[in-house]
């Protein structure tokens, strides 16, 4: 498991951020799902939406689950490079565990986040943490010449 550090800054070029405030109740991952592909909404390949969307899902779902409480989505964009940010009120680092039978829940999140980015981690952000992640994105669609 990495270590808890803060992320590198290896976002260059225009930054564009989306900053989402979470919260402990009903429908919040879904609405975190859903504000980050209309945020990514020019990007050329779904694919890749789709990959960074079940990230958003996975780890606002362990801040709701497995803390006293969420704190806030941030999404990062420079150059080719996405940095997906959750904060939390728990001090705890993340811990991977692994699901004993192939129909039990859960357990998959940190395995998915180890398989789908180029690197993540954590570091402790005021009295609990934030869970960070990086991928790489395509280009942005360009806009038509008008």
């Amino acid at each position: 498991m990495p270590r808890a550090m803060p992320p590198a800054t290896d976002l260059h070029g225009t930054l564009t951020v989306l900053r989402f405030p979470l919260a402990a109740r009903p429908g919040i991952t879904a609405e975190a799902r859903a504000r980050t592909a209309d945020w990514l909404d020019d990007t050329t390949e779904r694919a890749v939406v789709t990959d960074v969307v079940l990230l958003v899902s996975e780890l606002v779902t362990n801040a709701v689950r497995h803390t006293g409480g969420p704190g806030t989505l941030l999404l990062a964009r420079g150059g080719s490079l996405l940095r997906i940010e959750v904060t939390d009120s728990s001090p705890r680092p993340p811990r991977s565990r692994r699901p004993r039978r192939p129909e039990d829940l859960g357990g998959l999140g940190l395995f998915l986040l180890a398989r789908l980015t180029r690197r993540w981690g954590w570091y402790r952000h005021g009295p609990g943490k934030a869970v960070w992640c990086e991928v790489f994105l395509p280009p942005p669609r360009s806009l038509p010449a008008c």
